[in-house]
């Protein structure tokens, strides 16, 4: 078998794009031709046109569509692409199965797919694709976990880029289906499949007892509210508005059956009632979790020698948009390896779905990374050493959570008598989430939700909102001239001055946005007070005496907003702003009014 991949930019240069596909497939070595579409532009009309135009120039092909949170070519993420996959097969029998109006008839819809998968024969392995995560999937894959015990089921749940996205869709060449499930069949005596799960979330604090619950709305652990746990050990109040996103970077871990699962939290109520992404069962054991990236980069390192000694022609990737914005912009190292053993494709998702062979149980997993190897007879032939995942950026953080994680573990039971000693340990955690390890300022996550919660205010209350986005005058040069660790010092000496500048702004916040961009947030401050505090701001960096690169500069770009307004246009705004303080010929402040950029200000 073989696995091509296309990125889509334009429409117009899909038939350019394909003149390899069809070489191959005209050719005659392959017999079935497997389509998937992972689509991070939710234009539905456009993409309902790509699958009929796929359908047209290979008429006997299948094909799978999908909403993408992020699409994975070789391991990378795309930013709002659309990727093709094409898979050639030379024996396996592939079948597009789609199941409409799933909802509220959930248990009669898996039975439908069990039929479905058991009327094939030689099936192999079984693909499920759903429109995000409304659908009652306990009912639904309780029944389909009644099939063939021999098929490999696996899959994930369509959304868009991000948690408040909602659109979720999959589709084919009929049309766009938010009700409907998608199932993709591999059949046949020669084709072979390995399906994996991999986590890295580490435990915290002792395990609880899921005592009520239905479907994904938990209400008591150990006949206490479940909110409790997040109020006891982290100081997550259900009376906090932003309760959701505190306990987001601390999912649940959920054991039943020999299986884990992590649920990730959607909202917390008054009543203490904890909504998860995922269903849960009473007599479940769940416990409090954390991202080591330690541990993460050691489960997919493990991943990677099975999957290397599987020796196959195609991987599929499925991982958690959970999993995606916990990484942040290190989101593609532990993807990269695998396109190293061979071609790699697939998609942030909302969901994955695996199914354990030693129980035939259906799991639905939030937080993984499924891994999908396939091949025809021997495949290719296994690498003297399989790919690793490359972490040295990240080896100052790991070394902090392996030490932490190893005095957590040790001091459990000590900790469970002394729950004032375990928030302490657990605050750290929470403080390591929302800070950046370098410069100690909110990390993007974090200065992100506080900016986006400072214009819902706004919007309520008509109160005035600025945000200055300020970006290092010619960095690269300082690391390339003094070196990383002069440039680190200086970014930790310059973020000590964007703290110290705000400090004294009620409800003001310094982040670090990225690299050696930072973003201010300025509640209260209107036209001319922002304008006067980014001045006084980038005269102050001009004049401090940095250690070794002595004079460093910065541009700065300024927004000023009241009201309602739409986020990304706000943010693209304040975006310009800079670029025009750094086309300007830096060290300036631009600022953004009347739908265009200004300098005001000059050096």
């Amino acid at each position: 078998m073989k696995q091509l991949l296309i990125e889509l930019k334009e429409d117009e240069t899909l038939d350019a794009q394909l003149a390899e596909l069809k070489s191959d497939y005209e050719a005659g070595d392959y017999s079935t031709l497997l389509f998937h579409i992972y689509a991070g532009i939710p234009d539905r009309e456009r993409l309902v046109n790509i699958a009929q135009k796929l359908e047209f120039l290979f008429p006997h092909s299948k094909l799978a569509g999908t909403l993408s949170g992020g699409e994975i070519r070789e391991g990378r993420m795309l930013d709002r692409s659309i990727l093709i996959s094409a898979m050639l097969f030379r024996q396996t029998d592939i079948q597009v199965f789609r199941f409409d109006n799933v909802k509220g008839r959930e248990e009669q819809a898996g039975q439908e797919i069990r039929h479905a998968l058991n009327s094939i024969p030689a099936v192999k392995g079984a693909e499920l694709l759903l429109p995000g995560t409304e659908l009652d999937t306990e009912r639904l894959f309780e029944q389909i976990s009644l099939c063939k015990p021999e098929i490999q089921i696996f899959g994930g749940y369509a959304g868009g880029a991000d948690l408040s996205c909602v659109d979720h869709f999959v589709f084919d060449a009929t049309g766009p289906m938010d009700n409907s499930v998608l199932a993709v069949t591999y059949a046949g005596s020669d084709f072979h499949i390995d399906v994996d799960k991999t986590v890295g979330w580490d435990t915290v604090g002792r395990p609880f007892r899921v005592t009520r619950a239905v479907g994904n709305h938990l209400m008591e652990l150990d006949r206490q509210p479940a909110a409790d746990i997040y109020e006891r050990f982290l100081q997550i109040h259900r009376s906090d508005p932003d309760n959701a996103a505190q306990a987001f970077e601390f999912p649940l871990l959920a054991r039943q059956n020999g299986d884990e699962m992590l649920r990730a939290v959607a909202g917390i109520a008054p009543d203490g009632t904890i909504d998860l992404f995922g269903y849960i069962q009473e007599g479940m054991q769940m416990q409090l979790s954390y991202g080591n990236p330690s541990t993460i980069v050691e489960k997919v390192n493990q991943r990677l020698e099975r999957l290397n000694a599987f020796r196959p022609e195609a991987i599929l990737l499925y991982s958690c948009l959970v999993r995606k914005t916990f990484w942040e912009s290190f989101v593609d190292m532990e993807m990269l390896p695998f396109a190293a053993i061979c071609p790699a494709s697939g998609f942030h998702s909302w969901g994955e779905i695996s199914r354990s062979l030693a129980t035939g149980v259906i799991a639905e997993n939030n937080i993984t990374l499924l891994s999908v190897g396939m091949r025809e007879g021997n495949g290719n032939a296994a690498l003297s050493a399989a790919p690793r995942v490359d972490d040295t950026m990240l080896r100052g953080q790991v070394s902090i959570l392996n030490r932490l994680s190893k005095l957590v573990t040790a001091t459990t039971d000590e900790l469970q008598k002394a729950y004032d000693n375990l928030s302490i340990m657990n605050q750290r955690l929470a403080d390591m989430a929302e800070h950046d390890e370098l410069t100690r300022l909110y990390n993007r996550r974090k200065i992100e939700q506080l900016i986006n919660s400072a214009m819902s205010e706004s919007g309520q209350t008509q109160q005035k909102l600025s945000l200055v986005m300020a970006d290092v005058d010619l960095f690269k040069d300082i690391n390339d001239t003094f070196g990383h660790e002069v440039g680190d010092i200086v970014l930790r000496k310059l973020s000590a001055l964007l703290e110290t500048s705000v400090a004294g702004i009620d409800g003001a916040a310094a982040g670090r946005w990225g690299g050696e961009e930072f973003f201010l947030l300025l509640p209260g401050l209107d036209e001319a007070a922002a304008l006067d505090f980014a001045e006084r701001l980038r005269v102050r960096v001009a004049e401090y005496p940095f250690p070794h690169v002595r004079q460093l500069t910065v541009s700065l770009g300024l927004i000023t907003i009241q009201g309602i307004q739409n986020r990304r246009t706000v943010y693209a705004n304040v975006d310009h702003a800079l670029y025009c303080a750094k086309h300007a010929g830096r060290n300036r402040v631009a600022q953004y009014a009347d739908g265009e950029s200004t300098l005001p200000l000059s050096v």
